[in-house]
């Protein structure tokens, strides 16, 4: 009568089933049980490691900045490795990525990096100074910068940061855009919980710029940060860097690397031309 189409009582319910099975779903996603320890690769091949990590994504090898770390590690140091990308899997810890080597379970990207680093006898050749240097740029990433830089990354460009053109989700847009605001909400608590997201923007912002301007002096005109050869703390640089760095959306830390750090800039187009010579065609697969 009034030239309006109301939903019928069977669309209703279909949608608040839906948003009902995606909620549960993001959650059983992004929460961190400890699992069961399962061996997918049963017939592995000595000393080559299995890498379980997230799908590639059309715009970058890898969104996760843990899984392009670790796999930037192992194209560094020549290690024969096979990518299993995977949307469901999860280590012991809940989490992406993961390895498995010789039929061993390793969870968690740095502890894995510990451990095949011994295994390959890849350690970092680096004085004890330079090695202490690179410890605590190595957690001030992780522990700091990676916070700030989620707060852009996916926060507050949700809706931009798991749409299938950039996630490689194989979701319909319609579907991706109904999950946003559930995964705006998850990071964001994270985010609270750790209290990055308690300050304001501006702020928020400025302890980015005062971790970009450590890693920037500590880098110096150095190929990378402790010399001329690029060393365990340059995959965290490039794995966290790299994953916001070319998304195709604005972010304040891609203003901050154009115009205020071009020497970390600069690092970031080293490492992707020297180590990642198919970042091109592996993004085009997708």
């Amino acid at each position: 009568m009034l030239g309006i189409d109301f939903p019928s009582l069977q669309q209703v319910f279909i949608v608040l089933m839906g948003t009902f099975i995606i909620k549960k779903l993001v959650k059983k996603l992004m929460q961190k049980d400890d699992k069961k320890v399962v061996i997918h690769k049963t017939d592995f091949k000595k000393d080559v490691v299995y890498l379980y990590q997230f799908h590639r994504s059309p715009v970058v090898p890898n969104l996760s900045p843990f899984c392009l770390k670790l796999e930037t590690w192992l194209r560094i140091n020549d290690i024969k490795h096979e990518v299993v990308p995977s949307w469901m899997m999860r280590s012991k810890e809940g989490l992406l990525p993961f390895v498995e080597l010789n039929g061993e379970h390793i969870a968690d990207s740095q502890l894995i990096l510990f451990k095949l680093s011994k295994h390959f006898n890849k350690e970092d050749k680096l004085s004890k100074e330079k090695l202490a240097v690179a410890r605590a740029v190595d957690r001030m990433i992780e522990g700091s910068l990676l916070f700030t830089l989620t707060c852009f990354k996916v926060v507050k460009n949700t809706a931009k940061s798991i749409h299938p053109s950039v996630s490689g989700v194989p979701l319909p847009e319609f579907v991706t855009n109904l999950v946003a605001p559930l995964i705006h909400e998850q990071i964001k608590g994270r985010l609270i919980a750790n209290g990055m997201y308690k300050h304001d923007e501006a702020d928020i912002i400025e302890i980015m710029r005062r971790d970009l301007q450590a890693i920037s002096d500590i880098l110096g005109s150095n190929k990378f940060v402790m010399g001329d050869e690029p060393s365990t703390v340059d995959c965290t640089v490039f794995g966290n860097l790299a994953s916001c760095y070319y998304l195709p959306y604005d972010q304040p830390m891609k203003r901050l690397l154009q115009e205020e750090f071009t020497n970390v800039r600069d690092l970031l187009e080293r490492i992707k031309s020297r180590f990642w010579s198919d970042w091109d065609s592996l993004i085009a697969k997708q």
